[in-house]
This record gives structure tokens, sequence and C-alpha cells, in this order.
């Protein structure tokens, strides 16, 4: 087999030398992986390329994957049957290679092409709700071709559907495959570890979508493709100006999952209206929290599920419960603690006193915010007070957290205070701000908003107008203080954790990235190994991270973006969370506690929520969240059995594939 073997010669090639030299009508694409289980990458190639300059290309722009001076061999993967590849002139467009040090293709694992041998991997055992799960998921695609999975962030939603995917999947010789579709390539990439961690090699193929490896989808062995909403949303934007190059659009789906479904939670957007054109025979949805806000969020979803819904009823907040229940699954994190499987969550309240300079501050702001307030009484909420009254209150949210979020970006802010240039100041704000809060608040609908300014009218109205003066002389001594009374209590609590405790990890979350910034600057001052995760960092850095974070005993720390760590990461491997400020949604904070306390979870899991006394913290949100958890209580958390027996038909009326050969492990 040596003549076989390809060695890259001591020559050092650049990268891609012939599109350097414009030869751009000679290209082809291929699908290049290490080994049988390795992820591909794709590249492109020319005609007159060698097997060795492909070598040389894939050690510069892939180190970690293929070495220098390593013996590699070329296959050709046609399905589960490789082929030694001896030239280069064998190559064509949407070729699968596998180049490796193997030597022996029978050496390869083989692809069974009969799904009816699909297994989870031995060490993987379901918990009895996850068995439980899947037997309701099977009976729900036969009688509604679908439903939701509402379990709990941390019940195991994913592996639940891998195993439903595995269970009902015809034969390979079928083109039937999975979509599932995710926030972001992060969570991709879990379910992508999840597939190869947790079910046997060749029981699910699959790849993730991007727009260079489109072409894979004519591939019939993929059994699931990976995608992210922003994805299928580019796509549809093509799709309805007609372009034909669409391919999500063209194929007729075997399932379509939603993972986080609540994200298309609201009609008539371009996210929404490019879920609801895929084509797919069964639907699944997977959201921890279907309901956010109000019942019209379930509209899409029923809709994407092709459920009906009685027009003059939909408003109805007991019908829509009792639809929901019909469609949903649902089993509380509770669950776990009677299976002696996870320990309860405990939930402690810090409740912070600001220091005199930093409450003139506060105070400062509020006073302008409640002076809004009156004027868009009076004015009839015209748009200009109202986005100055969302401004204001961000600022003092920010506040709570650092006062330097505020001086850093408005230098003259403690002169103009001092000045009593109140008018000067709101200007200023305006201006750096009111596009941002002008898209924030007209596209998440004026929620958050809404509740607070109504709510502080509320308040100021019975509790009286704020005629306290402020003590502008205390403003001048925030510029000399280095930590914010927030961040100093946090550096004692790491200090003291990372002493006291060597195996334990801590998740520190905020919704402001300035605020993870200030908090970085802190750790790194006082030493404290840590990983700042956040949207504004690229995606390559934001995996190196979580990696470090869960795989490194020595990184203890991670410093992440509410939002971004809110959906769908897995950080178990911390049991101590920190959060800095409340989201005015309760859905969004339990998903991001969800991260640590999950089923997966050994240790006792603690989060600490921090509020500054006398604040909004601790009377507006406080409102706020508890109307909210009402509704959901209301619409979601009913006896779900009950309203099953009611509506539930006494047999499966939907017809059953014939070529569906499902089977039994559990």
């Amino acid at each position: 087999m040596k003549d076989l073997a390809v060695i890259l010669p001591e020559q050092r090639f650049q990268n891609c030398e012939l599109c350097e030299q414009g030869q751009f009508l000679s290209i082809y694409r291929l699908s290049v992986r290490s080994s049988i289980e390795s992820r591909p990458v794709l590249i492109h190639a020319h005609y007159s390329e060698s097997l060795q300059t492909l070598l040389a290309r894939l050690c510069d722009e892939y180190p970690a994957i293929w070495q220098q001076n390593t013996v590699y061999y070329f296959y050709m993967d046609m399905g589960g049957v490789y082929h030694h590849v001896e030239d280069a002139a064998w190559l064509r467009d949407k070729d699968q290679l596998i180049v490796t040090t193997i030597e022996d293709a029978e050496l390869f694992p083989k692809l069974n092409l009969m799904a009816v041998h699909a297994s989870l991997r031995p060490h993987v055992k379901l918990r009895p709700h996850q068995k439980e799960g899947v037997e309701r998921m099977i009976f729900m695609e036969k009688v509604y071709r679908g439903g939701i999975l509402a379990d709990d962030m941390g019940l195991g939603k994913t592996l639940q559907t891998l195993t439903l995917i595995l269970r009902q999947q015809p034969r390979l010789n079928v083109h039937a495959p999975t979509l599932i579709v995710v926030p972001s390539i992060a969570v991709g990439e879990q379910w992508a570890d999840e597939i190869r961690s947790k079910t046997e090699f060749g029981s699910i193929p699959y790849f993730i979508y991007q727009e260079d490896n489109s072409y894979l989808l004519d591939q019939p062995v993929f059994r699931v493709v990976i995608v992210t909403y922003d994805r299928v949303r580019m796509e549809f934007k093509k799709y309805i100006n007609g372009d034909n190059n669409c391919p999500l659009y063209k194929v007729d789906w075997y399932r379509i999952v939603l993972d986080e479904s609540h994200k298309v939670r609201t009609l008539r957007t371009m996210l929404s209206d490019a879920v609801l054109q895929l084509r797919g025979k069964y639907k699944w949805c997977l959201s921890g929290t279907p309901i956010q806000n109000n019942i019209t969020e379930l509209y899409p979803i029923f809709a994407f599920l092709q459920v009906d819904i009685n027009q003059k009823l939909k408003t109805n907040k007991s019908y829509m419960a009792e639809l929901l229940k019909l469609h949903m699954i649902r089993r509380n994190i509770s669950i776990l603690h009677t299976e002696s499987v996870l320990l309860p969550k405990q939930e402690i309240r810090i409740t912070l006193e600001f220091t005199e300079s930093e409450r003139a501050l506060y105070d400062y702001l509020e006073k302008l915010l409640y002076d809004q307030i009156v004027k868009n009484r009076k004015q009839g909420e015209m748009y200009t007070t109202f986005a100055t009254t969302a401004i204001l209150y961000l600022r003092l949210k920010q506040v709570c957290g650092h006062h330097m979020i505020l001086l850093d970006k408005f230098p003259d802010l403690i002169p103009m205070a001092q000045a009593g240039a109140e008018n000067e100041i709101l200007d200023v704000f305006r201006e750096d701000e009111e596009e941002l809060i002008r898209e924030r608040v007209y596209s998440e609908g004026l929620t958050e908003y809404e509740h607070v300014v109504g709510l502080m009218q509320s308040y100021y109205e019975q509790f009286g107008d704020l005629e306290n003066q402020v003590n502008v002389t205390q403003l001048q001594k925030l510029k000399f203080i280095r930590h914010s009374t927030k961040v100093s209590w946090l550096i004692n609590f790491l200090q003291n954790i990372m002493e006291n405790n060597p195996t334990d990890k801590v998740v520190v979350v905020s919704q402001f990235v300035d605020l993870l910034n200030k908090v970085a600057e802190a750790l790194s001052y006082s030493r404290i190994p840590h990983q700042l995760y956040h949207g504004g960092l690229s995606s390559y850095r934001r995996k190196q991270g979580l990696q470090m974070f869960n795989y490194d005993p020595k990184m203890r720390v991670m410093v992440m973006s509410l939002k971004a760590g809110g959906i769908g990461l897995n950080l178990q491997r911390a049991n101590h969370m920190v959060v800095m400020d409340r989201w005015w949604n309760p859905a969004t904070m339990d998903q991001a506690v969800a991260r640590i306390h999950r089923m997966t979870q050994s240790k006792q899991t603690y989060i600490y929520t921090i509020v500054m006394k006398n604040t909004i913290e601790e009377t507006i949100l406080d409102d706020i969240l508890t109307r909210k958890n009402k509704l959901f209580q209301m619409v979601v958390e009913t006896d779900q059995d009950e309203a099953e027996e009611e509506i539930r038909p006494a047999e499966p009326q939907a017809d059953i594939d014939e070529e569906l050969e499902p089977f039994i492990y559990i």
C-alpha cells in the first residue's frame, strides 16, 4: 500500500497559489475529513493540482488536523464504502474525501445502511422521564405529526429528540433528513457534540449547513442537517425575491425541529415567515419557555405545527392553555428531585447599599426619569418623551451595576449635573442612544419599556413625588472609586470561593457588555483567571473560552452575557451563578440559570442575585417578574394530564409510514 501514500515534500506551498494567478475557471469543491468520525472541512481545488498540493494546503490551513512530515492516504467516501484515491484526476466536484494515516481501508468501521440498527452508545442511559418523553413524542408524531417539547431547561430535550430521530427514521436509502434550526453556531456545535458522544457511529450522519456546503443536501446519507435561524432568514429573503439558489426551501424535510422555538414568537416577522415556509412532514418546537409575555406568542408556534385555532377564542387564556397542553410535553425540573438525580438549587438574594456618591448619581438620574414620566403623562406619551424615558431607565439600570459605565461614556456628565444642565444631559443621552432605543423599543413591541414606565408612573402616584434634593457635590468622588459596590462584593465573593472551595466554578452574568468588561477588568486587577463570553467576541474566541472553562481546572470563572449564555449552552461544570442584574423577563432568567442547574449537575447549585437597595432593581423589577410568573403559571403550568384526557383521541388517527422500522432499546 506504500505506493498509495501521499507524503508532503519538503518544499512549502503557498495557500492557493493558482487562485492568486487568476485561475478561477478550473475550481471544484471537496469535503475533507481526517478520519471516519471527524467533522469535514470544506476546501476548493483546481483540476491542475496534485494530491501533494492539496495535502500541502490542508497542512497550511488546518495545522491542528493535518501535520507536516506525516504520511497520509486519500480515500473517497462513497456512502460508507471507501476507495483509495491514487491521483487527483479521479476527483470531481462535491466529492467527499478522507485524508488519514490509516493505510488499509478495511480498518475503517463499516457504516450499516439499515437505520433499524441505529442506537445510542452503551454508556448512555435514558432517565425515566426521558423514556416517557420519547414514547409520548412517538405517539404525538402519529397523531398530530409533532408538537412542543417544553421540558424545563436541563431535563434533556436534545437527547430525547435525538432518540426520537433514531427510533423513527426510515432506511438510509430513503432521503428523509431532519432539519434542526438552532439560535447560533455555538448551539449547533453542541447538537453535533451530542450526536457524536451519545449515538453509535453511523446512527445519525449529520452536518452543519452553511452557504459553502449546501451541496451536501443532495447526499441521501445525511440524516440530520443543523442550521441557524439567521441562515434560514437569509435564505428566505432570497427565496421571496425569486432567487432559485435556496436549497433549504427545495427539500421536503422528513422532520423539522425548532430549538429554542420562542425565537419565532412574533407573527408576521421575517423570521417567523421564513420558518413557516419550510416544508416538513413532522414538526417539533423545543422550548423550556413556550410563552414569555402573552398568549399571542403561541400563534406562530401553532401556525408552524399546523394546529387550528378557534378565532373566536384565540384571546381566551383558558382555551389557549387547554390547546397548549394538548400539543405539549412538559415536565418540571423538580421531577429530578424525586428521581434523586438533582439537588434543588439554592437561590440567595444579596441586597447591597450604594455609597454616598453612587447614591447621589442614582438619585439624580431617577429625578430626571421622574420628570420625564410626568412629561409623558401631560403630553400623552409622545414618542420623543417616551424614548427619553426609556433611555433614562436604561441608564438607571447601568448605574446600579457600575457608575463608570456612564462616566466613561459621558465624561462631562458630572460637570453638567453640578451646573444644573438637565436639558443638556438629556440631549447628550438622546444623541447617543435614540436610534438604538427606537430599534429596541419597536422591534420588541415596547415590551420592557411599556411594563416599566406604566409601573413607575403608578408607583410615583402611589408614593408621591420625588422631593429630596440630590447632593451633587458627592458626584465628584465617583471618578476616584475603582470598583462599584456590586463589583467589590463580587471580587470578595470570588476570592472566598477560590480559597475555600477549590473545585467549584462560577458563572457571572449580566445583560450589559459594558458591565461585563468592568468585571473582567476587576478580575484581571485581582489576578483571578477568567473567560469572557458575549456576542461581541468572535465565534472562535467564544468556543475557545467555553472549552477552557469546562475542561481547565484552573479556569474557574466565566463572565457571560445574559442573552448569550441564556440559549443552549451547557455550563454544568459550574455550580455557582452570580446574576449582576436581573432581566425583566423571568423566562430569560430561567434559561440562564438552567445552564448550570441541569440533569448532569452533580453538585449543589447556588444562584446569587445582586440587588441594590431602594432602586428600580428592588421595586419595579420585583413587580414585573411577579406578574409574568403568574401568566406563565396560568397558561403553561396547569395539569397537563387533565387537558389531554379531555381532548386527546382514543386511538392514533394519522397514517403511519410503512417504511419506518423503529427499534426498542430502552
